[in-house]
């Protein structure tokens, strides 16, 4: 009888640690937040550690990076969005950055539901920043809309946006 119990306890610590294996891999979760219309802008991201490196000075043109760690990068909208000439529907978009030239990047914004829906690109403006050890993304309130920021290392990008 003791050895079903002790064997029942050892399948028990077992499924306890295969279950929280993945929740203990995870990476630590960051959101940004933006009050639009009725309800909020929100993008809900992994934020990596530099340790080190130069992760976004490391992309070469061409290249498309997920933004975060671990789970992609998602950004849910209650309203529409206009970058410049770009207009994103509400709705969630899973977010990545892209490297479109030596100093240009961008911010690409890829559908979550609808079969075949294309993706969009909003140019990001690049400043030196200072040092941003964890990957970080802000959304601040400006003008008749709001700022996307995303800083990590000593590099900041930004693109401006208006809420309709």
């Amino acid at each position: 009888m003791h050895y079903r119990k002790a064997l029942a306890w050892i399948e028990c610590l077992l499924l306890t640690g295969v279950l929280a294996t993945p929740l203990m891999a995870q990476g630590p979760r960051g959101k940004a937040e933006l009050k639009a219309g009725t309800g909020m802008i929100t993008i809900d991201y992994g934020r990596p550690s530099l340790k080190g490196r130069d992760m976004i000075g490391q992309l070469k043109t061409g290249d498309v990076w997920r933004m975060g760690l671990d789970d992609p990068t998602v950004m849910t909208t209650p309203v529409d969005l206009v970058f410049g000439n770009t207009r994103i529907a509400k709705g969630s978009y899973r977010l990545q950055l892209g490297k479109a030239d030596d100093d240009k990047f961008e911010l690409i914004f890829q559908p979550q539901s609808g079969p075949g829906a294309s993706q969009s690109k909003v140019p990001l403006k690049k400043e030196a920043g200072s040092q941003v050890e964890t990957f970080t993304i802000d959304l601040k309130e400006a003008g008749k809309g709001g700022v996307f920021v995303m800083t990590w290392g000593t590099t900041k990008l930004s693109a401006d946006f208006q809420t309709n």
